[in-house]
């Protein structure tokens, strides 16, 4: 599809219109990669759908971070999309390692702005995290991350209760992000929550990358696409 790059509030963003020859689906329904938006693209099944007439776009806001300066940038640009360009309400969300850091924020912050939730080897928290957090350095709790209510991890259950689908892959032995402290907790708590409509998709011999899956697996254009994913037993 044509990309047509611009400045949004002094960040590059971009949009990607539907493949030649796709009519623009219904309602005009979209996906956004949270970050790192060039990376693993076929793998994320986003070529499908644009040609199913879906758009695609992504904002850069990694300086921020989705701290509350991030979460009110993406609002904004979220809202130009949808009030300006006509997209629909409601962003169907790619959160892949720091974009799912950035994902879960957004999501449980503005939850009817959101429609549906792909998570890949997300990164939830702070807790054992040994590279650079930018700005949220600065803002670390004197008894550390693991308990804050800003990570993630501990929004799992506000997650659940918001009942927006969520489609999550996480790698057996990554340790970018170890399971233990991040994905597991985080589904760990979503149950306990009682929510019901994540799907899980482990993955035992991954590491951190790669993210997304084989183009000719359908999963994640299916996840996004199917207004009835969760009531076919999909649930895990």
């Amino acid at each position: 599809g044509r990309r047509t790059v611009f400045t949004f509030k002094g960040r590059e963003a971009w949009v990607v219109e539907p493949c030649p020859g796709a009519e623009t689906a219904a309602g005009c329904p979209w996906t956004w990669t949270m970050q790192w938006a060039t990376a693993f693209v076929p793998r994320t099944n986003v070529p499908r759908l644009l040609r199913k007439g879906w758009h695609h776009v992504t904002i850069d806001q990694f300086k921020e971070r989705m701290t509350e300066e991030g979460l009110k940038l993406s609002r904004e640009f979220q809202d130009y999309l949808v009030n300006d360009l006509g997209f629909a309400p409601q962003a169907n969300l790619i959160g892949m390692s720091w974009g799912g850091f950035f994902t879960v924020r957004y999501a449980t912050t503005y939850p009817e702005l959101v429609k549906k939730v792909y998570l890949d080897a997300p990164l939830l928290t702070f807790d054992g995290f040994s590279h650079d957090s930018g700005p949220w350095k600065a803002l670390e709790p004197k008894d550390g991350w693991a308990a804050s209510p800003e990570m993630p991890v501990n929004r799992a259950a506000a997650l659940a209760k918001t009942g927006i689908p969520v489609l999550l892959f996480y790698g057996g032995v990554d340790t970018v992000v170890p399971p233990k402290r991040n994905c597991l907790a985080f589904i760990e708590r979503y149950k306990a929550a009682g929510g019901t409509r994540m799907e899980v998709c482990p993955r035992a011999s991954f590491s951190h990358h790669p993210h997304g899956v084989e183009p000719d697996n359908t999963t994640i254009c299916d996840f996004f696409a199917d207004e009835g994913y969760f009531r076919k037993g999909k649930q895990k």
